[in-house]
């Protein structure tokens, strides 16, 4: 009878026990499903922004990755915009870029729209992607492919700025997207 009492006595003890630690495991796992939600919203964000950056064409020259990630056309500007990232692989450059044109399916050549476009003397910090924008205006016809794009870059690192890289870069058969 006496081991009967102390058994029941200590099963009363434990269950008043588990009842008081119960608000802290609420509290804790709370806590744990608020950081949940903000890590979940945080990892939609970067899936969206790999999406985004995911290039169509891409190149690696002189240390320095030159990444196609969308080409536009734009019907009733009679335009087409090709948008881009540069990244430094090495070190941190000063550039410039020149000789912009592209060549449509059918052979016309086509300059850049320097008030539309974005400046072409970027400067670039090491592994930080920028983002360029080139605009080519006066589009006849609406072609579907881009058969080159081509231009000239000259880089010098901050380190020396009498030491002096040039690359010509051509990126073929672009697919245009006409909104």
């Amino acid at each position: 009878m006496k081991k009967l009492i102390t058994l029941s006595l200590l099963l009363i003890g434990i269950s008043g026990f588990s009842q008081t630690n119960c608000e802290a495991l609420k509290k804790e796992n709370e806590a744990l499903q608020s950081t949940n939600k903000v890590l979940t919203s945080e990892n939609d964000y970067l899936k969206k922004v790999l999406e985004i950056n995911k290039p169509i064409l891409e190149t690696e020259t002189e240390n320095s990755s030159y990444r196609i990630t969308k080409v536009t056309g734009n019907k009733a500007g009679k335009n087409i915009e090709i948008i881009f990232l540069i990244e430094s692989k090495d070190e941190n450059k000063k550039m410039t870029i020149e000789d912009i044109s592209i060549v449509d399916i059918e052979g016309n050549e086509h300059k850049i729209d320097l008030y539309k476009s974005s400046k072409p003397f970027p400067e670039l910090a090491k592994n930080v992607p920028l983002k360029l924008n080139f605009s080519f205006k006066d589009i006849q016809g609406e072609p579907l492919f881009i058969k080159i794009f081509k231009f000239i870059t000259t880089s010098q690192p901050e380190r020396n700025t009498f030491e002096k890289t040039k690359s010509n870069l051509e990126f073929k058969d672009l697919k245009v997207v006409w909104n």
